[in-house]
Parts: C-alpha cells; structure tokens; sequence
C-alpha cells in the first residue's frame, strides 16, 4: 500500500506552503499550484484563487497550536485531496478548501465591521459559481460542520449517514484526519531521527541482546500537543475508519486511498509515541520487552477488536476511561492523568499500532462496541 503522500513529501509541501503564506504580497497562484500542479480551466482556477484569497483574509494571522498560519490545514487538505484522485473537480477542491469555514470563520471572532467585509466578499465569490453548484457547495459545508452540542461521535456518524447520498464528504473528511493526523509530526520531526520502530521491537522481543534505545539528546521541552493528545487523535481516527466498516459504507477508489493513507500514518504515529516513552520515560529494556510481550499476549486473545470494559488488563476500558468524553474540561483532566502513566502510554501506543494495521490488513475489520449507538463496551471480545 502507497500513502498518499509520504512524512518527508508532507513536510516539504508544508515549507514551501509557509514560505509562501509569509510572502508580501502572496502569490495565490503559486499555492494553486502546489495543491493541484495540474492545469484547471481559467475560469475554475481564478475561482478556487479567490477562495485562496477570501480563507486568507478570514484566517489572517491566526495560528494553529503548533504555530504555522492556521490557513494551512484547508490547503494542505485540499492538496492531499488532489494527491488521492486521478482527477479533482474543482467543486471538490472548494468544498476541501472550505470545509471548516462554519467552525472557524463565525460572526463573533471579527468586529462588525470585518465581518461585513469577509461576509461580501464571500457572497461575491459565490455569485460566480453555477448556481447548482453553488447549491451543492453550501449543502456540503453544511454537513462537514460539527454543531457545538454534537459529540465527536455523533457527528461523525451523522456525516456517514449523510454520505451515502454525498459520498464526496467522506473523501473531505478522510483528507482532513490525514492532514490533521500528519501534522502531529511538525512538533516531533527531529525526536528520535533515524531509529526504525520496528527494529526496536524485532530487538527487544527476539535477540535478548537489546540495549534499549540510546538517546544522547535532551528531552525536548513541554509540547503543546504531548504524547496523550496525540493518543487521543488516534483515537479520533479509530473512531472514523470503524464507523465507516460498521456502517457499510462503500468507498471510492480516492475514498480507500485515503482511508489506507491515514491508517498507514496511524501507526506511524503509534510508533513514535512509543519510541519517545521507551527512549526518554522507560529505558530499561526488559521493562520495554514485557510491555511488548503483554500487548502481544492482549491483542492474540481479541481483544483490541472490541471496546472492553475495565477488566483484569490495563488496556481494558482505556477507550470509554480516557477519550470518550463530550466535556472538554473532562477530558483534558483524563489526558493529563494518561500523560502522567507512562506505561499505559506505551501498551496504548503498541495496541493503537496493531488496530490500523488490522484496518489496513482486514477489508470488513471493525471494533465492536463502536457504532451509530455510540460506544458501547462488549464484555466480550471477537475473534479476528
């Protein structure tokens, strides 16, 4: 399986995306090109450029958590859209591109006075667009929305349903997880450089010779997205690819590379985290051997198949204990109390790590327990 786009591809379209958001003026056209190199009819590509223009008037100087413009995340998404197909329609690519735009452009972060300006030159954008598709767009906007009362769960579930009359959103949001889920990786691309995951777990569970890890460089100072939040945007993903087996939903030849591409970077997520616990917070390597050992023991017996109850293993409940929690004050205090048990952090990592690659391996593997009802704890787990 080919990713989408590989992390040393991402990291060098992200470079040449910031070095031209911090152009004076910006060079849309030069963005245009970055997300989609092939050529668009005139008359589509000024419009996707007036879109360019219009996101970064509403975004401005806002930043993501990690720092980069904030403008970013729907470019890049749109990019890695196009990536995915062998053609785009440019309907796609503005949906893409504005498929945040009910969450994070809102009437209350702006004075009267720019919301006015924003909001004409939105509505001028879209005076030029065929009046069907007009339609289309703003449907599709509408549906990749998550309303404020909705849980994680609920509006995910509500977008599947809706896609199976609108199977384009399904494609949007699968490239918003991998964007979202490849970022993670610009607050860690020197930690641990060069060290192949999967050596250090042939190592520790085969040879008897393993040293551990040997990490000569300083750990890093506090991250704004430390190694339970990234955990929990794991989760997210796990939540997004079972719903879509348990649901049935067909996926399109771009919709399954996509879905493949952010499984495949799943895991390399998982991974990291746990080469970041074993190198920094858990150097003894017979401590790291037997961490391995218990999840390879836990995950033979079925039990990474099923959301479980709190149980004999540590493992058991971590879903409905640690990330399903609609209260954000509540979940942060949950991360927090993950953030301070290292080991859990780590069984968590290696277990994240054996889901994706079932959901990569396995065409119909689902977790059971998630579903349209929500997450529901089985008792007991099913075999693969």
């Amino acid at each position: 399986m080919v990713p989408v786009i590989t992390t040393h591809d991402y990291f060098t379209l992200s470079s040449y995306l910031n070095y031209q958001l911090s152009g004076t003026p910006i060079n849309w056209r030069a963005i245009l090109t970055l997300i989609y190199p092939d050529d668009l009819p005139q008359t589509d590509s000024e419009l996707v450029i007036e879109t360019l223009v219009y996101l970064g008037e509403a975004y401005g100087q806002e930043k993501r958590m990690l720092g980069p413009f904030a403008v970013i995340h729907p470019i890049r998404t749109a990019s890695l859209l196009a990536r995915s197909s062998e053609t785009t329609t440019t309907l796609d690519l503005l949906t893409t591109l504005l498929h945040d735009k009910n969450e994070d452009i809102t009437k209350n972060k702006y004075s009267s006075e720019d919301w006015q300006r924003l909001d004409a030159i939105y509505q001028k954008l879209i005076k030029k667009i065929d009046s069907l598709e007009n339609w289309y767009l703003n449907e599709r906007i509408q549906f990749l929305a998550r309303d404020r009362d909705e849980s994680y769960h609920e509006y995910l579930y509500s977008l599947i349903n809706q896609s199976r009359a609108t199977p384009e959103l399904i494609r949007v949001k699968l490239a918003d997880r991998l964007d979202n889920t490849l970022d993670l990786r610009m607050d860690l691309y020197e930690d641990i450089s060069g060290v192949n995951s999967y050596q250090v777990i042939f190592e520790a569970l085969y040879t008897g010779t393993s040293r551990g890890l040997e990490i000569v460089s300083p750990h890093h100072m506090d991250r704004k997205i430390n190694g339970a939040a990234r955990l929990y945007q794991l989760f997210k993903n796990t939540l997004l690819l079972s719903l879509l087996r348990s649901e049935g939903v067909e996926l399109d030849e771009t919709a399954q590379r996509l879905y493949n591409s952010l499984a495949f970077s799943s895991i390399n997520e998982a991974h990291n985290v746990m080469l970041h616990i074993f190198a920094y917070h858990m150097q003894d390597a017979k401590k790291q051997k037997a961490i391995l050992m218990d999840v390879m023991e836990y995950c033979n017996k079925g039990a990474i198949h099923t959301v479980n109850t709190s149980g004999n293993h540590r493992l058991d409940g971590l879903f409905k204990n640690y990330f399903d929690y609609d209260n954000k004050q509540r979940l942060k205090a949950k991360l927090r109390e993950l953030y301070a048990d290292k080991e859990l952090m780590a069984k968590a990592a290696v277990a994240f790590a054996a889901i994706f690659t079932n959901f990569i391996n396995v065409p119909e593997y689902s977790i059971g327990g998630i579903s349209g009802e929500g997450i529901q704890p089985l008792e007991k787990a099913q075999e693969l």
